[in-house]
C-alpha cells in the first residue's frame, strides 16, 4: 500500500534520542490510560466499557509512523501483564497483544492512506472515512481477540457474543472520542485556534452551560441519566456551531469524561446503565463531529468564494482601469509627437510656449494615469474605494463609448437617453463603469444570438428616481429572463455563459449595494436591469464641490 509523502515510515527524521523519549512517554501515557479505563471489567481479562488507550496507539501510529507498531506491540504486552497480571499466560497474552497491536497498526495504515493529512478528517468525507475505519476494524479486532480466548477455553457460551460487543464498544467509542483530542492536541494551528477561542465570552459560556448540563445529567439526574441525556445536544450543537470541529471534539471529550468520573463510583451508574449511556456517547460525539465539520467546510468554502469573488473582481476592476488607463496613454503619445514636430522645426523656430503648454499636458496625463495605478493598487490591497463627485452625463459619455467599442460595425441600435444630466454622484469612478460595462456587454451577449430580421436593440437610460437616487435602465430586444433564472441570478458562479465564471453581476449587485444602491433584475418580457444608485443634492454639490 503505497504512503503519502505526508507520512514516512517513521515520521519525520529525528535523533534516536528522541524516538526513545517519544517511545517511553507513550508507554507512560499508554499504561495510564489503561489503568484508568478499568471500569465494570468482565471476566479476568477485564474487558472494559471504555478504552481510550487504542486511540493513543493509532494516532501514535498515524503521526509518527508505522515503523513504531512493535513498540506498541511491546507496551500492549507491558500493560496486560502490569495492569490484569497476563491472567491467560504469557503465550495467551503474547497472542492477543500481537492481534491488538497488528489491528491498531492496520487502522492507522488505513488512515493514513484515505486521509493523507496529518490533521485528521477536515471534511465531511474523511470523517465518514475516519468513523468506518474506526468501527469497522475494532469490530474486528475484538473478533480476533475474542477468537483467541475462545480458542484457549476462557470464553464459553453467551460470554462469548458479551466480550465481542463489549470489545468493540469499548474501542470504537474509546477511539472516536478520543482520538479527534488527540490529533487536536497534536495539531499546532488547531491548539492556537483552541486557546485564541478562549478568549472569547462566548466559548466560556458555552462550555459552562455544557459542564451544568452535564452535572445535571450524570449527577442530578441519579438513575435517570440515560433519560435526561438528551438534554447534552443543545450545548453541543451550539458549541459545533461557533466551535466547528475543535470545539465539537472537546465538548465530546467533557462528556465522556463526565461518564468516566460517575462510572467509576459504585452506586449511581450500573454497568447495564453504563452500556446505555456509552452508546449515546458515540452518537452524541458523531453528532457533534458532523456539524463542526460541515460549519468548517462552510468556513473555508466561504473564505474561498471571497478570495474568488476578489479576484474575479480584481480582473474586472483591472479591465476598467486598462480602459480608463488608455486615454491618458493615448493623450501622451499624441503630446509626445507633437513635441518632436516642434523640434523639428529647426532652433529659432521652435515655439517655445506651445512646447512648454504641451510638455504640461505631458505632465497632467501622466499623473492622471500615475493616479489610475495608485487606486489599483490600493484596490489590491484593501479593496478601499475613493469617492468622488460625478456626473451622470460623464457616465452616459462612458456608456456610449463602451456601446461603440462592443458593435464598431455599428449593427445593434444602441440608445442612450437621460433626463439626469445635471444630476451627480458620490461615487467610485471605476467601480460604476465597471458595472456599466458588464451590463452593457451583457445585453450585446443577450441579442447576439437572435435570428435574421429581428431587432436587435439596446437602450441605456437614467431618470430621475422618485427617493432622490438616478435609476440606469440597461435594456435588450433578447429573450429576457424566466423566473427560475432571475431568483439565482446574482449568486455567485450562477452563469449561463461557457467561459463565465458566473461572478460579474455578484460582483456588480455588491458594488451597487456598497454605494448604497440596488442593482436588480426587472420582471419585463425582454432582458431589462435596473440600477439604482444615490445621487447629491444641488446644494451639497454646490457645497463640496
Amino acid at each position: 500500500m503505497p504512503m503519502p509523502a505526508d507520512f514516512p515510515m517513521f515520521g519525520p527524521r529525528r535523533s534516536l534520542i528522541a524516538h526513545v523519549r517519544d517511545a517511553l512517554v507513550f508507554v507512560a501515557c499508554y499504561l495510564a490510560l489503561d489503568w484508568a479505563s478499568d471500569l465494570y471489567p468482565l471476566g479476568p481479562f477485564d474487558i472494559t466499557l471504555w478504552n481510550p488507550s487504542p486511540a493513543l496507539g493509532i494516532v501514535w501510529l498515524f503521526l509518527g509512523g508505522l515503523g513504531y507498531a512493535p513498540v506498541v506491540f511491546g507496551t500492549i504486552f507491558i500493560a496486560d501483564i502490569v495492569i490484569r497480571q497476563a491472567p491467560g499466560g504469557m503465550l495467551l497474552t503474547a497472542l492477543t497483544s500481537l492481534v491488538l497491536a497488528g489491528g491498531y497498526t492496520a487502522i492507522a495504515a488505513t488512515l493514513r492512506y484515505f486521509l493523507k493529512s496529518a490533521s485528521g478528517p477536515t471534511d465531511v468525507r474523511h470523517l465518514w472515512t475516519f468513523i468506518a475505519v474506526t468501527t469497522i476494524g475494532t469490530a474486528i479486532i475484538g473478533a480476533l481477540n475474542a477468537c483467541a480466548l475462545w480458542a484457549n477455553g476462557l470464553l464459553v457460551g453467551t460470554l462469548f457474543s458479551t466480550a465481542v460487543f463489549r470489545f468493540w464498544l469499548a474501542d470504537a467509542v474509546g477511539v472516536l472520542v478520543t482520538a479527534p483530542l488527540l490529533l487536536l492536541a497534536a495539531d499546532k494551528a488547531a491548539r492556537e485556534r483552541l486557546f485564541n477561542s478562549w478568549r472569547r465570552p462566548e466559548t466560556v459560556l458555552q462550555f459552562a452551560v455544557m459542564v451544568a448540563m452535564v452535572y445535571f445529567v450524570f449527577t442530578g439526574a441519579g438513575d435517570a441519566t440515560p433519560k435526561y441525556f438528551y438534554l447534552l445536544f443543545p450545548p453541543l450543537i451550539w458549541i459545533a456551531l461557533r466551535g466547528g470541529y475543535v470545539g465539537a471534539a472537546v465538548a465530546s471529550g467533557i462528556v465522556q469524561i463526565a461518564v468516566i468520573l460517575v462510572g467509576v463510583q459504585s452506586d449511581p451508574m450500573l454497568a447495564l446503565a453504563l452500556v446505555e449511556v456509552q452508546l449515546r456517547v458515540a452518537a452524541l460525539s458523531l453528532t457533534g463531529l458532523f456539524l463542526g465539520v460541515t460549519v468548517d467546510e462552510r468556513k473555508r468554502a466561504s473564505e474561498d468564494l471571497k478570495a474568488s469573488l476578489r479576484l474575479a473582481a480584481a480582473g474586472e476592476m483591472a479591465g476598467a482601469i486598462a480602459h480608463e488607463i488608455n486615454q491618458p496613454l493615448a493623450a501622451l503619445s499624441n503630446y509626445g509627437r507633437a513635441c518632436q514636430l516642434f523640434l523639428e522645426r529647426g532652433e529659432g523656430k521652435i515655439p517655445y510656449s506651445e512646447l512648454n503648454a504641451t510638455i504640461e499636458k505631458m505632465l497632467a496625463e501622466s499623473k492622471r494615469a500615475a493616479d489610475v495605478v495608485a487606486r489599483l493598487r490600493d484596490f489590491f490591497r484593501s479593496g478601499t474605494t475613493r469617492l468622488e463627485h460625478v456626473s451622470v452625463a460623464s457616465l452616459l459619455d462612458r456608456a456610449r463609448r463602451i456601446g461603440s467599442k462592443l458593435d464598431p460595425s455599428h449593427q445593434v441600435d444602441f440608445r442612450v437617453e437621460s433626463d439626469a444630466d445635471s444630476s451627480v454622484l458620490l461615487a467610485d469612478r471605476l467601480q460604476i463603469e465597471l458595472v456599466l460595462r458588464n451590463l452593457i456587454a451583457n445585453a450585446f451577449e443577450a441579442i447576439e444570438h437572435l435570428p435574421a430580421g429581428e431587432r436587435k436593440g439596446v437602450t441605456v437610460s437614467a431618470y430621475n428616481a422618485q427617493d432622490g437616487g438616478v435609476l440606469f435602465r440597461i435594456a435588450d430586444t433578447g429573450p429576457g429572463l424566466s423566473l427560475s433564472a432571475r431568483k439565482v441570478l446574482f449568486e455567485p458562479v450562477s452563469t449561463n455563459k461557457p467561459m463565465g465564471m458566473g461572478l460579474g453581476l455578484a460582483i456588480s449587485q455588491a458594488i451597487a449595494e456598497a454605494h448604497g444602491g440596488s442593482l436588480t433584475a426587472a420582471p419585463a418580457e425582454r432582458g431589462e436591469f435596473h440600477l439604482l444608485l444615490p445621487c447629491l443634492a444641488a446644494d451639497e454639490y454646490e457645497y463640496t464641490g
